[in-house]
């Protein structure tokens, strides 16, 4: 659901992209003069109070709250393309400025509300935004092949002498699925040691680390986001590179993605 702050009943909603320090002019500055915002029909616009600039469009509030709008929030076809609008407003105004992301439909009843909002945070913002200056966040995921890591950790016991192999090839073969069956039980914590080597070196490439939730269903060993300053970039992308034949002895394949916005960095772990 979204984020919405109570007030008087009004057609239109603030529907709130990002706080920053900067993007002043009579438009948002720096941002593409054909960037949609989250309504195409509605345009950006710039919100000042209490020291910060708040990036906001108007939207309908109907289409957010009560019934229609409960509607709309589960039909994956209205809120795909609004959350990807949303999401490129972001990204174009990160290129520009350092901003203080919120989350897709975070909407107020009017720009008092927002107001209020902005003087009552304008303190954890202004922080937030002094930290992410300059920075950007990159992900790097780890993705487990789960049959390559059961190879290399029995390789391993093998080289380390907790495992010998039979001579007779049928006894072998059921001493090995044996093994393996012991092994997969903690295989994602083999995963996350081998694995900390390139943590360690990419936490002194950053500013800040956070350790993400891996979603449901999907084969992450480990998700981790990083607060890197821009001029450490190409230092930060060779140390995971030259840090991927290793990995992948061990079943894992790692991808670097970004640069986005602190979405990481701005909340209550923040």
């Amino acid at each position: 659901m979204p984020a919405t702050i109570a007030g008087p009943e009004v057609r239109d909603a603030v529907y709130l992209y990002c706080f920053t320090h900067d993007l002043a002019g009579p438009r948002p500055r720096g941002l593409p003069p054909d960037l949609p915002a989250v309504d195409e029909d509605r345009s950006l616009q710039l919100h000042r109070h209490a020291g910060l600039i708040a990036l906001v469009s108007a939207v309908r509030r109907a289409d957010y709250e009560g019934e229609q709008g409960n509607a709309h929030l589960a039909d994956i076809a209205w809120v795909g393309p609004r959350a990807l609008r949303h999401q490129a407003v972001l990204v174009a105004a990160h290129r520009v400025a350092a901003v203080f992301p919120l989350p897709f439909g975070t909407l107020f009843s009017s720009r008092a509300a927002l107001e209020r909002e902005m003087e009552r945070r304008q303190h954890e913002i202004d922080t937030a935004l002094r930290r992410l200056a300059g920075c950007s966040e990159w992900a790097v995921q780890g993705t487990l092949d789960h049959a390559a890591a059961l190879d290399a950790r029995v390789r391993e016991a093998i080289a380390e002498g907790r495992y010998v192999p039979s001579a007779m090839p049928g006894r072998r073969h059921l001493e090995e699925q044996r093994l393996r069956r012991g092994l997969e039980a903690d295989l994602g914590d083999w995963a996350r040691a081998a694995a900390a080597s390139l943590a360690q070196a990419l936490r002194r490439a950053s500013t800040d680390f956070v350790e993400r939730r891996v979603p449901t269903g999907q084969a992450l060993a480990f998700n981790w986001a990083f607060l890197v300053p821009n001029p450490s970039v190409d230092a930060f992308q060779s140390t995971v590179t030259a840090a991927l034949p290793e990995l992948a002895r061990y079943g894992l394949s790692v991808v670097c993605k970004g640069p986005w916005p602190g979405y990481s960095f701005t909340g209550p772990r923040a």
